[in-house]
């Protein structure tokens, strides 16, 4: 889609008249931008009009306020690239990379971004390392062929009779990497870092279709009204029919967070023994979140934009501070944060490319005066 389109769109957004078909036009350009592979060498920064992204997701305004500090302000100076979405299009910046902005740090390491990688283990334990692996049949099960596309996407497709539903796969990212899957199904999954998917090689003769999370996903559910779709994850189960939802369930994480996008999803609490349901229960409609912390489960108006920001090749912050901030850098450098002293527990706003190399993000958090970094190899060491 030509630039020139895309500002329409943009602008409609702004409006409120966009449709649901040219949103998802939108979003596919947004996505294709993002994910070039030539790019994410480009030192990148995407400024969001907040008065967009609030009126198309609203943000809830009924939790305690916290001093906030906004990160762009001073971003300006430390990208070679940025884009900023402004009234009715985008405006487009060339700075010199050559030069380094003025008061940032000189580190001796430069960290590069996480990329497209994952390993595939297949039900009879053979594991495939994906970011290696050749285009084309990378094995078949149980009458399905397992593929890797030109785009680098897993699909699945069943090519006989599923001989043997009960075979299992497991794909799982490390630190730095991330993964997009085509389930049996056709069904979609986006696998954020450190995260892993386990699930059926076909769900024929399933009643139900099945898999289980730990870490981040966005999915992107087949309708089929007779199988629902069931997500298991760290204590919560998630049924749905055909929609699109973001499930974050990291261990290091205080909660269990489930958004949905589109559709209608049903999360329920499991038990200790993650083989049966807990009284708890809650229905989600579109833009709304579900939180699960200490075996309570709440809902809110979903920050939609910052919960799946991480598909769409960026971070975005609202409201969180520094050590919230450093556990999604560490997952995606696939670095070692050390605090040193106290840190300061104030909020910061800002959306960044998360293709650029870690020196920017630094650069850009510490112009805010908060806190000071330094790189020891693959350690970050943070102090006020």
């Amino acid at each position: 889609m030509k630039n020139q389109t895309g500002k329409q769109l943009l602008e409609k957004l702004k409006n409120g008249t966009i449709s649901a078909e040219e949103r998802r036009l939108l979003d596919a350009w947004y996505e294709d931008f993002v994910t070039q592979a030539e790019p994410f060498n480009d030192a990148r920064l995407f400024l969001a009009d907040m008065e967009i992204l609030d009126k198309a997701f609203p943000f809830d305004s009924t939790q305690t306020p916290v001093k906030t500090y906004k990160i762009w302000p001073r971003i300006a100076i430390t990208a070679a690239l940025f884009i900023m979405i402004i009234g009715a299009g985008l405006l487009f910046y060339n700075l010199n990379p050559d030069k380094a902005p003025h008061g940032s740090t000189v580190y001796k390491n430069v960290i590069a971004p996480g990329k497209v990688g994952a390993t595939l283990t297949l039900a009879n334990g053979k594991q495939i390392r994906l970011s290696s692996a050749v285009n084309g049949e990378l094995a078949e099960e149980a009458g399905v062929k397992i593929s890797k596309s030109a785009d680098g996407q897993i699909v699945y497709e069943i090519i006989g009779t599923a001989n043997n539903s009960n075979q299992l796969n497991t794909l799982s990212t490390s630190n730095g990497e991330t993964y997009r899957i085509r389930l049996p199904d056709k069904s979609e999954v986006w696998l954020n870092a450190a995260s892993t998917i386990r699930y059926p090689v076909s769900f024929a003769k399933h009643p139900i279709r099945k898999i289980e999370l730990t870490g981040e996903a966005y999915f992107e559910i087949a309708r089929d009204k007779k199988h629902p779709f069931i997500v298991e994850s760290k204590e919560q189960r998630i049924e749905v029919l055909g929609t699109h939802f973001n499930v974050n369930t990291y261990t290091n994480e205080n909660n269990v967070k489930t958004t949905l996008i589109e559709g209608s999803v049903k999360v329920q609490v499991l038990n200790s023994t993650r083989k049966t349901l807990g009284g708890e229960q809650v229905i989600l409609k579109p833009g709304e979140q579900s939180i699960l912390a200490a075996d309570e489960l709440n809902v809110r108006q979903a920050d939609v934009e910052e919960a799946i920001a991480w598909k769409m090749g960026f971070f975005k912050f609202r409201d969180e501070n520094i050590q919230s901030i450093m556990r999604k850098v560490s997952r995606w450098y696939n670095v070692e944060v050390i605090y040193k002293g106290e840190i300061p527990q104030s909020g910061l706003e800002g959306t960044v490319s998360r293709y650029q190399d870690i020196t920017q993000l630094l650069d850009m958090l510490q112009s805010t005066g908060l806190v000071k970094f330094s790189i020891i190899k693959n350690k970050i060491i943070v102090s006020k």
